[in-house]
């Protein structure tokens, strides 16, 4: 009886003990005894060993105050707030053998740890629980692989414990019961709320011959990703958005392993964040901040480094008065060695522009009245619209290169030297007479593309713009980049890729000279697989950027308006010919060195120019048309007036009469609607009528 009577006793104890051990405990890096810090990373593992595959798991986790949760290397779960613990179904992710479950945390300052527990059921009804306590291990540095289960622990360590589940400061937080009055970090930016996983490739279509890979999904401390551009050691910097100021944040650098793995993250040029514009030029990170909860104003930095590799050299080399989704954008080194600069409709000219400009005699130019926005969206904001800006390699000199966009976000050059820009007017102005479609457009010297308020927008084909190479119907211009480098067919490295934020398009634009300009046709390059097959799902991919790696492959990321962000990368598969190709195009050559001849004269007089210039502004071609009256306006209009008003060819007195028009006031005007007189209408073709 005595002996039953211990046996029911130790069972008993036993079984004390095993629920007693299976109490999830909070832990955290030992620190060597230090208390935790603001924005501390740490990083914890624990593998272990199932003799069959589960028939049902279940991952409950928290991390005060932000985390990921990765099962056999793989992200199931991210931790935006340590009061919303995740529980997610990971029975796909775990195997018979040996598996490994892995936390990363990020702590924000105050009280620091993570919790989970891991319910297992078997097939054979057995349950069991991996719960995190002092047999797990922690280290502070973010080591390639650690969240695989073969990976070589050397110089980790036991972590501390700092709490069972359930004790303060934290509360049972499993059965949704936080501690009363408990507080996670004091002053931390609000995290944006949800689970936030980038959309998996395999929802997406992708070219026939190119495959899309997801590499990483950011992290809550990371912010929303709305830029990309590379070193010059070919590691990627993309840029973040965060819903309030994180004198925390900084670009984040990603580096890839040998592998094509992410081997490092991390941020630099702290605390400048909001970049809209990136590139290297010149042993400088030039960057152009568009000001939304960063510390830094709107404009063009130049950011350096002392040798530390942390870039914490930044200088402001010019202000952009602007700010919000139409301000300042995109800065690219063109193929002259010069930078170029761009800013939406809701930017300012910057101040000390170079009165030698190209682009300067803009004006609203609008004969009849219009009506403004019927939201007020954008109402009063005068000409010249979104511009571009060229700018001396030093950052000194500033020219106005070209205007009259809406809200152009980025821009690329082409295999001829070319400036491509990707514009679009106001989304619900669709189906009205003064919508103007998504669209690309030859960005030349001197350019106007026609933005005015309200029903004020310049048609397509009116004589004093430039109109558009391909116009590709509604959409939200994002990124814009080239194939130069890319280790894919000819056809597709020599392309323009345009992205599409709404739905989630990567497109490629491939351009046929034409004369001294292009057109175009485009295709989805990558997409929602939804967009492409009206079977599939339409996942979100609100892509923002993109880059050719030094590897030849492509990189984009998605993010922006605090959605989930996400890098992926594009690579060749098929079999055709990858050779580089990057080449200028043979035919238009002569038209394009003819047209750039023409721009030299753009915004300073000569006394060469005009009888240069004069037999173009009859040319055939309307972008040498275009930019012989750009040149002709430079010139002084007391040298010119007579001979336009006597210029008998059709298309070379209506050019000359149009800048006339422009600049010669109101008796000059007068004296064009007579000179017009020569030219019935009857004998004119349509479109030079229109002109």
């Amino acid at each position: 009886m005595n002996a039953l009577h211990l046996f029911v006793a130790t069972a008993f104890i036993a079984a004390v003990q095993s629920v007693t051990a299976q109490t999830p405990e909070w832990i955290w890096h030992a620190n060597g005894g230090k208390a935790p810090g603001n924005n501390e990373r740490r990083f914890f593992r624990k593998t272990f060993t199932l003799d069959a595959k589960p028939t049902k798991a279940t991952l409950a986790a928290s991390v005060d105050n932000e985390g990921t949760a990765f099962v056999n290397a793989k992200s199931v779960a991210t931790i935006v707030s340590w009061e919303q613990a995740i529980s997610v179904d990971v029975t796909a992710d775990l195997k018979a053998g040996e598996n490994i479950l892995a936390l990363r945390g990020i702590n924000e300052g105050g009280a620091a740890g993570v919790v989970a527990r891991l319910e297992l059921t078997f097939a054979d009804g057995k349950k069991q629980s991996i719960v995190t306590d002092t047999t797990w291990l922690a280290h502070n540095e973010d080591v390639v692989g650690w969240q695989t289960a073969g990976f070589k622990n050397q110089g980790w360590e036991k972590p501390i414990s700092v709490a069972k589940l359930g004790a303060l400061p934290w509360g049972d937080i499993f059965a949704g019961t936080p501690a009363k009055g408990a507080k996670g970090a004091k002053g931390a930016p609000k995290a944006p709320s949800g689970k936030r996983e980038a959309t998996p490739a395999e929802s997406l279509y992708t070219l026939p011959g190119f495959k899309t890979e997801l590499l990483i999904s950011g992290e809550p401390e990371e912010g929303s990703w709305v830029n990309l551009c590379k070193d010059n050691k070919g590691r990627l910097i993309l840029s973040p958005q965060y819903r309030s100021n994180n004198p925390d944040g900084g670009l984040l650098r990603v580096t890839l392993g040998a592998d094509g793995k992410v081997a490092k993250r991390e941020f630099i040029a702290k605390p400048l964040y909001d970049a809209q514009g990136m590139t290297f030029a010149n042993g400088a990170l030039w960057v152009v901040v568009n000001k939304y909860s960063t510390s830094f104003a709107s404009g063009l930095y130049r950011i350096t480094d002392d040798g530390s590799d942390t870039w914490s050299k930044i200088e402001l080399i010019k202000a952009l008065p602007g700010g919000g989704e139409h301000g300042p954008h995109a800065v690219e080194l063109g193929p002259d060695g010069n930078l170029y600069v761009m800013a939406g409709n809701h930017t300012k000219p910057p101040a000390d522009l170079a009165p030698t400009s190209p682009h300067k005699n803009y004006a609203e130019d609008h004969v009849l009245p219009r009506q403004p926005d019927g939201n007020g969206h954008a109402t009063g904001v005068m000409a010249p619209g979104g511009y571009v800006c060229r700018v001396s390699p030093d950052g000194k000199k500033w020219d106005f290169f070209c205007g009259g966009f809406r809200n152009q976000f980025d821009f690329a050059f082409n295999c001829d030297g070319e400036l491509f820009a990707w514009d679009a007017d106001m989304e619900y102005d669709w189906g009205s007479p003064w919508y103007r479609a998504t669209r690309v457009n030859h960005a030349t010297s001197g350019a106007e593309f026609g933005w005015r308020y309200g029903t004020g927008k310049w048609p397509d084909y009116h004589a004093d713009s430039l109109g558009t190479v391909v116009d590709i119907g509604v959409g939200c211009p994002t990124g814009v980049g080239n194939g130069k480098g890319a280790k894919f067919p000819a056809k597709y490295q020599r392309a323009i890729y345009v992205m599409d934020w709404t739905y989630g398009r990567l497109m490629a634009v491939h351009l046929k000279p034409e004369g001294s300009t292009y057109t175009a046709t485009w295709e989805n390059f990558v997409a929602p697989a939804g967009l492409v097959d009206k079977s599939k799902g339409k996942s979100p991919l609100n892509v923002t950027d993109l880059i050719i790696g030094d590897d030849g492959a492509m990189y984009f990321t998605i993010g922006g308006r605090s959605t989930a962000s996400g890098l992926y990368r594009v690579t060749y598969t098929g079999k055709e010919s990858t050779a580089a190709a990057w080449e200028p195009n043979k035919e238009g050559a002569e038209a394009r060195a003819l047209r750039r001849q023409i721009e030299t004269f753009h915004g300073k007089a000569d006394p060469k120019a005009l009888d240069f210039i004069w037999p173009h502004l009859n040319s055939p071609d309307r972008a040498i048309r275009y930019a012989a009256r750009i040149a002709l306006e430079a010139q002084p209009v007391t040298t010119w007036q007579t001979r336009a008003l006597e210029e008998k060819t059709s298309d070379g007195g209506i050019t000359a009469l149009l800048g006339l028009a422009r600049l010669g006031g109101k008796s000059a005007q007068d004296e064009c609607l007579r000179a017009l007189g020569k030219w019935p209408l009857a004998t004119l073709t349509e479109r030079q009528q229109l002109d």
